[in-house]
């Protein structure tokens, strides 16, 4: 095979990283950019860490470089939200329920997990939830469970890790799913293991607290 003389210095790896994360839009595999740039994985990591914290200390950026697992992803900072919703007004999702961030921490905290599965925990039919949250690009399929009818497992997503501002499901909080009382209780969580101040978005920005979503039957919304 005919050797790759591709070839860069050191310091045009950070802009050409950067360039790659504009261009995909998408998270892209530290694998794949270390494939384009002809280096090392390691070297990869190793000028995104600097990449990454350039960014998190550019007070006047509106934009933010996140390692999302073995990716890396640009994304706008969670204080443009406000701007981004006057400009893609109407919004395009509905309000989210407090049943569905409950089946979201169901999954979130035992998964990979089937729909019975999640059904048990909440006591009540899950489907519609369910099927949201795959809309939302919150959680995903990720095979079957080797049993009778060989259910689907559902697992949260890149999307799911970007959008709440962690890095991998390592980082949310060892605790039993059941010691969550209210659904605030999983927010606080998804706040300690983001810094605080560093997630996207947040349970107050997609529902109001006295508004019920309408459409869920047989989901339990009124329990």
């Amino acid at each position: 095979m005919e050797k790759d003389e591709f070839e860069l210095t050191y310091q045009e790896l950070s802009p050409a990283c950067e360039a790659i994360l504009f261009v995909s839009g998408d998270p892209v595999p530290a694998d794949r950019m270390a494939e384009i740039l002809n280096v090392d994985v390691s070297t990869v990591n190793e000028v995104m860490k600097g990449v990454i914290t350039a960014y998190e200390n550019n007070p006047w950026g509106g934009l933010l470089v996140r390692r999302i697992e073995n990716s890396y992803v640009m994304s706008t900072k969670p204080g443009m939200k406000k701007v981004l919703e006057r400009m893609f007004s109407p919004k395009m999702h509905p309000p989210l329920s407090q049943a569905s961030y409950e089946t979201l921490a169901v999954i979130a905290y035992n998964q990979p997990v089937t729909r019975a599965q999640v059904e048990s925990v909440r006591g009540v039919s899950s489907d519609s939830i369910i099927s949201r949250l795959i809309d939302r690009g919150w959680i995903e399929e990720c095979g079957n469970l080797d049993a009778p009818g060989r259910p689907a497992l559902f697992k949260t997503s890149k999307q799911f890790l970007m959008e709440f501002g962690i890095s991998s499901v390592d980082e949310l909080p060892s605790l039993e799913l059941m010691s969550y009382q209210t659904i605030r209780d999983l927010e606080e969580s998804l706040d300690k293991a983001a810094g605080n101040d560093d997630r996207q978005m947040t349970i107050d920005g997609f529902m109001d607290e006295e508004v019920k979503e309408e459409g869920e039957e047989g989901d339990g919304e009124h329990n």
